[in-house]
């Protein structure tokens, strides 16, 4: 099932399983946008670091974030679950930036 084509049901029912610790539920979640921001960080990665950082490790980095702050986004989503994943990768890729570029 495509992103678009996810139901609100469904979403709704995973972020609620992740929030609560369900592992598989959180991949899954992970899983439907990893190649989405995987393209947005590397159009956005400094060329200077190209070489030095993976778009993947960018992306694991902010998904190891965003599980840490699930259950705080499901208890007060402000935003859609993709453009909170993707406000959070672009804050890891500014964080990468500095700690690279100072």
């Amino acid at each position: 099932m495509g992103v678009a084509m996810e139901s609100s049901d469904e979403l709704t029912n995973l972020l609620k399983r992740a929030a609560a610790g369900d592992a598989a539920a959180a991949q899954e979640l992970f899983a439907r946008h990893r190649d989405r921001l995987k393209r947005m960080v590397h159009l956005r990665l400094s060329r200077r670091l190209q070489g030095r950082v993976d778009d993947s490790d960018v992306v694991q980095e902010a998904f190891l974030d965003c599980s840490r702050r699930l259950q705080e986004y499901t208890a007060d989503p402000k935003l859609p679950f993709y453009l909170w994943l993707r406000h959070m990768t672009t804050l890891k890729l500014a964080e990468i930036h500095r700690r690279h570029l100072g």
